[in-house]
């Protein structure tokens, strides 16, 4: 006898046993409310400390521990399970939690920050900087990452992979960064930050919720099906992604732009001092005030701007270039081998 869909990706059929299992493990009920969100509000404070010191020491492997400790993907999935049963009690249990816990990552990234705000800078620090312009990649990896989840938390055979899923997805880095922002002063580069953490949170919950009613959760579930509480929170999630859409994809267009500008300025740099004696050492296409930075040393005379100019005119997108030029010098010190 075949086997249906769900039963291939669950690994056998969904009962109820298997309902509760799942429902124990990811919702926060009446029963265990108090000592289960204990539990959930100590970690996420660990995890979000951990990741703003590893954030404001520029350390990725502390980042990464961050995410490992991190419990906040458990009311998101939450969250995606109970819209798959069409659990309206449920959605809104998850949905609180879930919201709690935002709450207090970024309070602790803002809190931590501020006895040190005067003397740091984010612009010098990469792993902030990297959680502060998030693209259409990101939102691919965070709709592979829902996918994962649901797929590990369903199945008991596949559970020792969600550490792997929580440090594939970046939720509390994100949020400790916009405390971190917030207690600079800096609420663009903050806004940048939490559009990463909603782009990760959308795509988790749809892509998820698609697992679990796909694997047949709901036909398995005995508690009341409200179908308007499932429209209205899928409907809610499709609306934001396709907000979400916009942002991403301009920040998306302007770094392949970018990219483009900075491969052909610097191949058209590297002809144009073909000869002479200096070397192209960098191309920046990433600044503030839109111009292309190229970065020469050497000594000499320098090949004539304007050849530059007529060969970069038509493929920078009417940036404007900017050359700084370091003179060098070399110098011996004793006898000169011969």
């Amino acid at each position: 006898m075949s086997k249906s869909l769900a039963e291939i990706l669950h690994g056998g059929p969904v009962d109820t046993e298997e309902v509760k299992r799942v429902s124990e493990t990811l919702i926060f009920e009446r029963a265990q409310l108090w000592p289960k969100f204990f539990r959930f509000a100590s970690l996420l404070v660990l995890a979000a400390s951990i990741a703003t010191f590893g954030l404001l020491g520029d350390s990725l492997a502390v980042v990464i521990g961050a995410m490992i400790v991190a419990p906040l993907m458990l009311p998101i999935m939450g969250l995606a399970f109970s819209v798959s049963i069409g659990d309206r009690r449920k959605i809104v249990s998850t949905l609180l939690v879930s919201f709690a816990g935002i709450a207090m990552a970024v309070a602790v990234g803002f809190v931590l920050t501020l006895p040190i705000a005067r003397v740091t800078h984010p612009e010098a620090i990469q792993q902030i900087m990297i959680r502060t312009s998030p693209h259409l990649l990101d939102l691919m990896a965070a709709l592979a990452t829902g996918l994962a989840g649901a797929f590990a938390i369903s199945r008991r055979d596949v559970s020792d992979t969600l550490p792997g899923v929580a440090i594939a997805v970046s939720l509390v880095p994100p949020l400790a960064n916009v405390g971190i922002l917030l207690a600079l002063g800096e609420p663009s580069l903050a806004s940048g930050s939490l559009l990463l953490f909603v782009t990760n949170y959308v795509a988790i919950l749809l892509t998820g919720s698609l697992v679990f009613v796909v694997m047949g959760f709901r036909q398995a579930a005995t508690a009341p099906f409200d179908a308007r509480a499932r429209r209205r929170a899928v409907a809610i999630a499709f609306a934001a992604l396709l907000i979400i859409v916009i942002p991403l994809s301009v920040a998306s267009y302007n770094l392949i732009v970018t990219n483009k500008i900075s491969a052909r300025t610097y191949a058209l740099g590297q002809e144009w001092l073909e000869g002479s004696g200096y070397r192209l050492m960098s191309v920046d296409a990433e600044t503030a005030d839109g111009t292309v930075n190229l970065l020469l040393l050497g000594d000499g005379d320098l090949p004539p701007l304007n050849k530059l100019e007529e060969r970069t005119r038509d493929l920078i997108f009417g940036r404007t270039i900017r050359v700084k030029v370091v003179e060098s010098q070399t110098l011996y010190i004793g006898t000169k081998s011969r």
